[in-house]
């Protein structure tokens, strides 16, 4: 009956163990981080769309300005999100 008792006490301490350590994983400062690199990309994004519909107006030119900034707007957002990362990491 001992062995038994035992042997669950130790089930309960690993499984313990394991639950405090998914707790260090999901830590606010992770999901701050995860947060902070969507809403840098999201916003360059957004931005560069508006400034590229912006002057596509004002000259009369539809697609053109509009593709440009889309695509500075994308490769701005990866690159902050690569500069984010490499400080983070230091």
């Amino acid at each position: 009956m001992k062995s038994k008792e035992l042997k669950l006490k130790e089930k309960i301490k690993v499984f313990e163990e394991k639950s405090n350590l998914n707790k260090k994983n999901h830590s606010p400062k992770n999901v701050n981080v995860g947060i902070r690199v969507s809403i840098d990309l999201i916003s360059t994004i957004i931005v560069s769309i508006l400034i590229g519909l912006g002057i596509d107006k004002i000259f009369s030119t539809h697609p053109i300005f509009f593709i440009i900034f889309l695509l500075l707007g994308v490769i701005t957002g990866f690159y902050n999100i690569i500069r984010f990362m490499n400080k983070l990491n230091k």
